[in-house]
């Protein structure tokens, strides 16, 4: 027993920090920046640590152990949170959530993108993360990236 719960404190202990991509800030705008690697993909990211990153058309949460996610929610400024949501198996073996579609282009148009992740051992990951800047990060990411 006490072997499953280190294992589950280790996995929520997973430096935050790996889930931010390297390379090089292009551009900062509000809480965001936006990252161009040598390869000349482009990542935004907030500011401050966080497991969120956005691409063209997607936003992932990152940095999770393998095949960890129980299930997850989000919520797109003061509306209301998404229904539990199981992660797809491509999901499960990245280590990753992503949101796509209108889900997607909702958010980056808010002001506030909150998510909460429960891992398969129900401890509960939460982020709130304040979208000042995104949207117009987001434009120059679709103007100058790959």
């Amino acid at each position: 027993m006490k072997l499953l719960i280190l294992a589950g404190l280790a996995c929520l202990t997973v430096d935050i920090a790996t889930a931010q991509v390297l390379g090089t800030t292009i551009s900062s705008e509000g809480n965001w920046d936006l990252r161009k690697s040598d390869a000349g993909s482009c990542v935004l990211t907030p500011k401050t640590p966080s497991r969120v990153q956005v691409t063209r058309g997607r936003i992932s949460v990152t940095g999770m152990p393998k095949n960890s996610v129980f299930n997850y929610q989000y919520r797109v400024d003061d509306g209301d949170a998404s229904t539990p949501v199981l992660p797809s198996e491509a999901m499960q073996a990245e280590g990753r959530i992503t949101i796509e579609g209108d889900a997607f282009n909702d958010t980056v148009e808010a002001h506030r993108f909150r998510f909460r992740i429960l891992d398969r051992w129900h401890e509960a990951i939460s982020e709130d993360i304040d979208l000042a800047g995104l949207s117009a990060l987001y434009k120059r990411l679709e103007e100058t990236c790959k």
